[in-house]
């Protein structure tokens, strides 16, 4: 009897300790920097709403995967949740669920959660390049190591490895396999510092006289990273002339911070090369994640030599995220008072209807209009577009539109989206639980033309990747194969 109590005693001891052992709502920084599990309760209840989340926001979750595959990725999650997971592993298992929907609008960011993690965490931030199986630095914090030597070993991480963990967490439109190497080989820097838990951070690397050599390198905290200055591209929209007199557009982002500040920008640049008289120019969309529709339409407009309208199906799905219910209160009775003043003509009478009908309608809105600039001017010359997986969204949407409207050649790497368009006007939802921040996009923008859904990637006319020797004596492949003198 006496055995027995003690055995029940140990039991009920031993259940409460591994009851205690995991969390319900951890706190992230903590969490991570202790290696706390979360319980799997907690986890399974995040992913329930998650997918109750995508079912309600989401316009298609279906487009490019059929239900069937969906579903069994949702219960593949469920099960992974099944026993205590640590804050990072809990993340894999949402990064492949969310990811397996193939839209790079809905998406679960590393970045996001390397900033939640903590902002005094040391960290190096730096890029990789993969080539031909090997992993070259492309750009590493205060220069600390020589541009384009191969990387072999981050701390405890083969580059391999860290790229294959970096790619569990990098989204995909459709089947742009391609731009998602791209991606996963550039976001090997923020991956690795939301894993690592060490404070020195060595890189073991090859110096170009052959030599296996180990250094360790400055760091930085995750705050100060997010203010750093000459890291990210700060300047949105830049041009130059070249001494051949090629104009060259570059825009990192269609985000823009000042609509008729961009405008005025682009007019400056298409009034220069008209005063130039400049016979080519090049349009640098790389690296540009996308933004405002109207900001890459007014670029068409200065290239639209058919003065073609632009027709374009967007999908939307009613709900408390979608553009219409996230419009500030006196922006709404704005919409709401034109929408009214001219019922039932126009566009805007269709989106009325559409922001009238309950939760949970998807409807398709056909918007069939010439984009227009402020000079009334077009633009009739040699054009080429340059691209690479880093050029998404409404970069996608342009994209197509130069394709399909034959405006010039195409140089660089596939894009992160077809022909046919792209999700967009993602939603920020956060998990219950965890706190996991998640984009879901609200909207399917579609070319008319293009009815039948495609999913491989628009692909450039000629295909144009940085090599080692770019890489080394910071060269840019795409603009010297144009002939492009840079400055």
């Amino acid at each position: 009897m006496k055995n027995a109590f003690l055995i029940l005693f140990f039991t009920i001891i031993k259940f409460f300790l591994s009851a205690q052992a995991c969390s319900e709502f951890p706190n992230i920084a903590k969490s991570i920097k202790e290696n706390t599990k979360i319980c799997p309760e907690a986890m399974v209840n995040d992913l329930v709403q998650l997918n109750g989340f995508i079912q309600d926001i989401h316009p298609n979750p279906f487009l490019y995967i059929t239900d069937s595959v969906y579903y069994q990725s949702y219960k593949k999650a469920l099960s992974a949740a099944s026993s205590e997971k640590t804050v990072l592993e809990f993340a894999e298992i949402v990064a492949d669920y969310v990811h397996g929907i193939k839209d790079s609008h809905t998406n679960f960011n590393p970045r996001d959660l390397l900033f939640q993690s903590s902002r005094k965490k040391a960290v190096v931030p730096f890029y990789l390049k993969e080539i031909g199986g090997k992993y070259y630095l492309e750009k590493i914090y205060l220069e600390s190591l020589p541009k384009g030597c191969e990387i072999l070993r981050v701390n405890d991480f083969k580059t391999d490895s860290l790229y294959n963990l970096s790619k569990r967490f990098c989204f995909r439109e459709g089947d742009a396999l391609i731009p998602q190497t791209e991606i996963a080989s550039k976001i090997t820097g923020i991956v690795f510092n939301l894993f690592n838990s060490k404070p020195l951070i060595s890189f073991k690397y090859v110096s170009f006289e052959g030599d296996t050599l180990l250094k360790i390198c400055p760091t930085i905290t995750v705050k100060k990273m997010m203010r750093l200055k000459n890291w990210y591209d700060s300047e949105e929209l830049t041009y130059y002339f070249d001494k051949n007199n090629i104009a060259v557009l570059s825009i990192k982002s269609f985000e823009t911070r000042n609509l008729s500040k961009y405008k005025k920008q682009v007019d400056l640049f298409f009034n220069e090369v008209e005063r130039k008289k400049c016979k080519s120019i090049v349009i640098d969309l790389r690296d540009n994640r996308g933004g405002l529709i109207l900001a890459q339409e007014y670029l068409i407009s200065y290239l639209n030599k058919a003065k073609l309208n632009k027709q374009m199906n967007y999908l939307y799905k009613r709900s408390k995220f979608d553009r219409f219910s996230l419009l500030p209160f006196y922006q709404r009775w704005q919409f709401q008072k034109r929408a009214r003043s001219v019922y039932p003509r126009g566009i805007i009478s269709k989106e009325y209807d559409f922001f009238q009908s309950p939760l949970g309608t998807v409807k398709t809105i056909l918007y069939d209009y010439l984009p227009k600039n402020q000079l009334n001017k077009v633009y009739d010359g040699e054009c080429t577009l340059a691209i690479n997986g880093f050029s998404m969204s409404a970069s996608v949407l342009f994209a197509s539109w130069f394709r399909d409207n034959e405006r010039g050649k195409i140089v660089g790497t596939p894009c992160m989206g077809s022909i046919s368009g792209t999700f967009g006007n993602s939603a920020t939802i956060r998990l219950n639980n965890s706190q996991f921040p998640i984009m879901i996009s609200t909207l399917k923008f579609t070319p008319t033309k293009y009815e039948k859904i495609q999913l491989e990637p628009i692909q450039p006319d000629v295909l144009i990747q940085k090599n080692v020797s770019d890489l080394i004596q910071k060269t840019d492949p795409i603009l010297n194969y144009l002939g492009v003198i840079q400055p």
